[in-house]
């Protein structure tokens, strides 16, 4: 690493992140337009939009990122944001990757507030501070007067009260405030735990949590800790910090996804935690929607979690990566940073080698549920006769399952990366951010002092025109929702028709495998290899012999996952066309819809850099995976004639006798023990008929849902763009034209200070365009 370098480096970005600041100072006190009056055009929890130009809210948004930048570049932090949806595994991943665990899992959503997870060598058990904790302590002063006056029953029946809500409702009563230190793993898990809980009160209570209070990064809790994978390695001149964010809406909060943007746009990079068996979700969309929003200014990088339940019929890790990068984020990921890997196998191979290596042994299973779940991954689901004693073969395993999760390779080539070179990358983040700020602010500072050369005369008509515009943006809005509501409906309409004729072919073409002569066939074998004599008894096929049984339903299972597969092809091909069909519809509904506007305010359009694009989930083969194994293997059942005169015991003869619903079948009086081996055919076949019907009947729910989500949120987004984008532009020329009634010499001054500012946003571009060179020149040379 060349250290004097980056030193240079770091003290270039901060002088032009401290001149951008004392700028946007400058810009500040300029008569500005303010888009407050335009607010009525959206809801406040649609304002996520950045401003078209600098309005009040914009250089308040402008100034928190420069300073945050500012706050990276002096410890030289690469800040890496992790985000995913509530089920994808975001805090097993991040526990994988620190190599022990440092935040709590629970079957709900954890991440209530951002936390930042700081790599801080010989620091071996984690500590966690929380310094801003004063909003905290007045909410839980709000709460307990709230719960004072509420009715504890009505509470009860609107929020799940466990004994972690219990707890914390015991405590807000007695006063207790949160401390601004915590030290080891479980007081660590009591307080995130409790800040996630607090959410959940207050939103029951009806009380604002303050949310506002923590969207500084440096307002939020961190944990300093060392991460097992970097210890021992040598010292680097930055720093490595986990960001944990809150995914879109987690615990009900719709506040969350707006922090959620903001924290990812002042991110050095991004890794998004997808979930491998969920990659077509609503959940899931919406966080590579909050990526994308980010822009190509922040690397971005992905781990495809839950691979472990990868069948022979899922995609393998070529496909997915290809799925991602192609399909689902549209070219905005390479595929070589996409890792598949298991994150719970990954944990539990780290928390297993942790203990093993501080103890020399396992805690008891029997005490701490997570040992059990290490010894069926890693010695399989008879581990209960394994000796968990024997510390070499448990440290052999471990090691296997580590490899097994694959996360060999993102901890080697990401995080080992992101640690050596995280100056780089905060430096490069800074240098992204001084680009944008100087572009934005030159092309508002442009359009503003073009608005005083323009005639007194011209400015009034743009502003009247554009009153004009708005009003028939309302009336085009509302004629092509109608259009595009109908379009989606027919579309709809089409697919259920398409799929309800799949699903008769399907359930078809399997009902010829279960007649009685196809059954029978089965069951005779072929000449090369006939098969023990086997009887059909009703719908009930009796075998003498258990690997007879298990050949038959082979068979079966295979002719009918065969039928399953080519209908799973022919279904995905044809949705694709149809869906593509229909997002050229939709978007050549908009363009045309919105096009006269458009070229009546083009050039103003340009200035925003204004760009309207709808775009729909693809559908993709993994969709639409038919899983039969489990259905197939749990079709046998063993059952055992005995005297009747012994008493019944549990087993697999109630078993079976339960999954006939006849509980005295099969209980004759017999002298000798014989076994037979029986399959319902009939009832199998239902149970395959009932998996078809219903699988197909989820797919309808997943595309009306899909459909409808992305038509609404595209819709909404292009309307609120196009809007705002004409309300600044109109809000700007109002104040050029208030200006404009000034004396001459105050238009002479303001003038003055434009072309001044002007001059010094080039200065900055083009310095923050030189740093950026630079560093990646640096990067170039600490990769070859």
């Amino acid at each position: 690493m060349y250290t004097q370098t980056i030193y240079e480096l770091s003290q270039e970005a901060e002088r032009l992140l401290m001149l951008s600041l004392e700028h946007l100072k400058t810009v500040k006190k300029m008569p500005t337009a303010t888009l407050e009056s335009t607010s009525s055009l959206k809801s406040e929890d649609d304002l996520n939009v950045q401003p078209m130009h600098f309005s009040t809210r914009g250089v308040e948004a402008q100034q928190a990122t420069l300073n945050n930048e500012l706050r990276k570049i002096s410890r030289l932090e690469m800040v890496l944001a992790i985000v995913g949806t509530m089920k994808a595994g975001k805090s097993t991943t991040i526990n994988a990757i620190v190599g022990t665990e440092v935040l709590p899992n629970r079957n709900r959503p954890m991440t209530a507030l951002p936390t930042l997870i700081r790599h801080t060598p010989g620091q071996k058990e984690p500590v966690l501070h929380f310094s801003h904790v004063a909003p905290i302590d007045a909410l839980m002063k709000t709460l307990q007067e709230s719960m004072r006056a509420c009715d504890r029953q009505n509470l009860t029946q609107v929020l799940e009260i466990d004994k972690d809500m219990n707890g914390l409702m015991q405590r807000i009563e007695r006063g207790e405030a949160f401390e601004r230190h915590y030290l080891g793993a479980q007081p660590i898990f009591h307080c995130l735990k409790s800040l996630n809980d607090l959410v959940r009160l207050s939103k029951a209570l009806e009380v604002d949590f303050p949310f506002s209070a923590y969207a500084a990064i440096e307002h939020i809790p961190v944990i300093e800790v060392e991460f097992v994978h970097l210890a021992g390695l040598e010292n680097y001149p930055g720093q490595l910090t986990l960001l944990d964010t809150p995914g879109p809406n987690e615990a009900g909060q719709p506040h969350l996804q707006k922090m959620l943007n903001e924290q990812l746009a002042r991110a050095s990079a991004v890794l998004a935690v997808m979930d491998y068996t969920q990659l077509k979700s609503i959940s899931d969309e919406e966080v590579r929607q909050a990526i994308a929003a980010v822009g190509k200014s922040v690397p971005l990088y992905a781990l495809v979690n839950k691979f472990d339940q990868k069948d022979r019929n899922s995609d393998d890790e070529e496909q997915v990566r290809a799925l991602i990068s192609g399909t689902l984020m549209k070219g905005c990921i390479n595929p070589a940073q996409i890792y598949p890997v298991s994150s719970m196998w990954g944990y539990l191979a780290n928390r297993a080698r942790h203990e093993l290596a501080n103890h020399g042994h396992l805690p008891d299973h029997e005490e701490q549920r997570w040992v059990q779940d290490f010894a069926e991954a890693a010695l399989g689901r008879r581990w209960r006769s394994a000796d968990l004693d024997d510390i070499e073969h448990l440290r052999h395993a471990a090691d296997l399952l580590w490899e097994d999760s694959l996360f060999e390779q993102p901890i080697q080539t990401l995080i080992h990366a992101a640690y050596a070179n995280a100056s780089l990358y905060a430096l490069r983040s800074a240098s992204h951010k001084l680009l944008n700020y100087a572009h934005s602010a030159r092309e508002y500072l442009d359009f503003r002092y073009h608005c005083l050369t323009v005639a007194f005369d011209t400015l009034q008509q743009n502003i009247m025109r554009l009153e004009a515009d708005m009003q028939q943006l309302k009336v085009s809005q509302d004629s092509v929702s109608d259009e595009i509501r109908h379009e989606v409906g027919l579309a709809l309409t089409s697919a259920n028709d398409f799929l309800n004729q799949q699903q008769a072919t399907i359930l078809r073409n399997i009902g010829t495998f279960f007649s009685r002569e196809q059954i029978l066939k089965l069951s005779c074998g072929d000449s090369w290899s006939p098969l023990p004599q086997a009887e059909l008894d009703g719908e009930v096929l009796v075998l003498h012999d258990e690997a007879q049984a298990q050949v038959i339903l082979s068979k079966l299972r295979s002719t009918c996952e065969g039928v399953l597969l080519a209908a799973q092809e022919n279904i995905s091909r044809d949705l694709a066309m149809r869906f593509e069909q229909l997002e050229a519809t939709l978007s050549r509904s908009l363009n045309e819809a919105m096009r006269p506007i458009e070229m009546r305010v083009k050039e103003e359009l340009s200035h925003a850099g204004f760009r309207p694009r709808i775009s729909f989930p693809a559908f993709h083969a993994s969709m639409f995976n038919f899983t039969t194994r489990q259905l197939f293997s749990e079709a046998i059942a063993q059952q055992d004639r005995v005297e009747s005169d012994e008493p019944r015991v549990s087993g697999v003869r109630e078993t079976f006798s339960r999954w006939l619903n006849q509980p005295n079948w099969g209980w004759n009086d017999y002298v000798e023990a014989k076994t037979r081996y029986l399959i319902d055919i009939n009832a199998l076949h239902q149970s395959l008929a009932e998996y078809v019907s219903h699988f197909c009947q989820q797919i309808r729910k997943a595309l009306a849902a899909q459909v409808d989500v992305s038509v609404t949120a595209g819709m909404a987004t292009f309307f609120a763009d196009f809007s705002l984008c004409l309300a600044g532009l109109q809000e700007s020329l109002r104040e050029s034209l208030l200006v404009r009634q000034q004396n001459e010499s105050a238009v002479q001054s303001l003038s003055q200070q434009l072309q001044h500012s002007i001059a010094t946003t080039a200065w900055i571009y083009e310095d923050s365009r030189l740093l950026r060179d630079d560093i990646q020149t640096l990067f170039v040379a600490e990769h070859t």
